[in-house]
């Protein structure tokens, strides 16, 4: 009797991790009940119909405004003006395409954040939220579903106003690129906001209460936004009238492309990688807050590693035989402090006696128990921060007005501030209940020492006796240290010691307030450790 041959199990070991990629992506987009569910409840609904129906009258009334006070161009050819006329006809069909990409634009930054915002709290006040938890739907899988609808419901809107685009076609003005850039742009606007919005409905209750948020941090960014660019451009110099000093041809050609690495990549693959990052981060950290808000931490270890080696490579590769502007060199130490900031609220805040996150060597090694696993981590991302300043100025072609001196200070004062957050978030840890109160102190004290401490310190140094005082409290910050040594490069200087330094004052005083409340901290909890029994107290995993 002859028998089937064995399938060679080896070769299936190997294809089991491609297997399960694809039974996800499956499950979670081709097989996903929540975005069947919105896209039935979404599609079908009157509200879909009048909504579009409104929105496209919206856009066909103001078009038609906008072509009753255009130009006549019949009135222009009995003229026999013919470059006249062309001319205006231009100015019409791209009015008509700026009104209706602002109309869009209203629908993207407004409507679609709001509908996400309300996904999951609607669920959480109807009380059928924790009927999810005892089913199999997975975060990943609520979370597409509710993000997905969204963005098809986006783009159904976004193709519904092509017929009405077309109009500014027949006046000219515009070009397909155009059309196609403002529609990317829109649509990867909404996916971030869309993003942004399941996140701040997975932590909050109610749906007003995330909607108002979103709302509120729209227009922030917004207006904010645009206020902090321009008052930035006038520390460093960069003003219009100088970029357009520098010649047309090479700031177009810079505008098109970008050098990564030596690898010329154009500028709108770069702006799409930049929405789908954050888009992906936003629903990463939204999957882990979805079923518990207050307990689980925004990123595991790999998953920040992952984030910001990807963010601190690309600025790298940017600046790789490259000469740093000003604006660059800020830029970069920007996101680094930011990411220093992001790592000591998700690893510094919480109940490390009790572990966050279960080191399974624990359990087999005795003599780890009384460590805490994410302290090597900790340092291991101030070292990389360091390391990455140093290899940004031995890669880059040159410094602009700036010196090494000003980003190795720059950087210094951020791994000390970084550190004394890390403790201070032990700190806020051992004086509060649960991680929310700590990481909200945490965060209070960082935008104090960060932002408003150094603003404050802007504003004294204008005044001759405080001046000082306002530069010291000034270069707590890197960020408000790098303009600082931007607008007067004599400061950051050459200098023969390593003391000499003006910023070794605020890593002074951070080493001093970090040693302080290191010692609080670490008495409190040792009191409270002295009760604690690992085989039963630790939560197993």
């Amino acid at each position: 009797m002859m028998h089937a041959p064995e399938p060679n199990r080896q070769h299936t070991k190997k294809n089991e991790p491609f297997m399960r990629l694809l039974t996800g992506i499956y499950h979670n987009l081709l097989d996903n009940p929540i975005l069947t569910r919105e896209l039935r409840r979404r599609m079908r609904g009157k509200a879909l119909v009048y909504s579009i129906i409104g929105y496209i009258i919206l856009m066909a009334v103001t078009s038609a405004l906008i072509l009753l006070a255009s130009y006549n161009p019949l009135a222009m050819a009995r003229e026999q003006d013919t470059q006249k006329m062309l001319e205006g006809l231009a100015v019409t069909g791209f009015t008509l395409f700026k009104w209706i990409s602002a109309i869009q634009g209203l629908l993207v930054l407004i409507i679609a954040p709001t509908i996400t915002a309300g996904m999951t709290t609607g669920e959480k006040e109807k009380k059928t939220f924790d009927f999810l938890r005892v089913t199999t739907i997975t975060p990943w899988m609520y979370i597409l579903g509710c993000f997905l609808s969204t963005t098809f419901y986006v783009s159904l809107a976004l193709i519904c106003a092509l017929p009405l685009i077309s109009l500014a076609f027949l006046y000219g003005g515009i070009s397909r690129t155009n059309v196609l850039a403002s529609g990317g742009v829109l649509l990867g606007t909404s996916m971030v906001l869309s993003s942004f919005g399941l996140l701040i409905s997975s932590l909050r209750e109610r749906t007003r209460t995330a909607q108002g948020i979103v709302v509120f941090m729209i227009f922030s960014m917004l207006f904010g936004g645009g206020i902090l660019y321009q008052q930035t451009s006038v520390w460093l110099g960069t003003t219009s009238a100088m970029a357009a000093a520098q010649g047309g041809n090479t700031a177009t050609q810079a505008a098109s492309s970008l050098l990564i690495f030596g690898f010329t990549v154009p500028s709108w693959v770069i702006g799409a990688a930049g929405m789908l990052f954050l888009t992906g981060v936003f629903l990463l950290i939204a999957t882990r807050k979805l079923f518990d808000p207050d307990e689980t931490r925004a990123l595991s270890h790999w998953q920040f590693a992952v984030i910001a080696v990807g963010i601190v490579g690309t600025m790298l590769g940017v600046t790789k035989g490259q000469v740093v502007t000003n604006f660059m060199g800020l830029v970069f130490v920007s996101l680094g402090s930011l990411l220093l900031g992001v790592a000591a609220l998700c690893f510094a805040v919480g109940r490390m006696e009790v572990g966050d996150e279960i080191w399974h060597l624990k359990r087999l090694l005795p003599f780890l128990r009384p460590f805490d696993q994410t302290l090597p981590f900790l340092v291991l991302t101030g070292f990389a921060w360091y390391f990455g300043v140093t290899v940004l100025i031995s890669w880059s072609a040159g410094l602009s007005s700036m010196t090494a001196e000003l980003f190795q200070a720059a950087a210094l004062v951020g791994i000390a501030g970084y550190a004394f957050f890390c403790v201070f978030a032990r700190f806020a840890t051992a004086i509060t209940v649960g991680r929310k109160g700590a990481g909200r102190i945490t965060l209070a004290v960082l935008i104090a020492f960060w932002f408003v401490i150094p603003i404050l310190g802007a504003i004294m140094a204008t005044a001759s006796p405080f001046a000082f005082v306002g530069h010291g409290l000034m270069r707590l910050s890197p960020f408000f240290m790098m303009i600082e040594g931007i607008n007067d490069p004599k400061l950051y200087g050459s200098t023969n010691s390593f003391l000499a330094l003006p910023g070794i004052g605020a890593v002074a005083f951070y080493t001093v307030l970090g040693v302080v409340f290191l010692v609080i901290g670490e008495y409190r909890r040792f009191r409270r450790w002295r009760g604690f029994d690992y085989h039963y107290d630790m939560p197993a995993r």
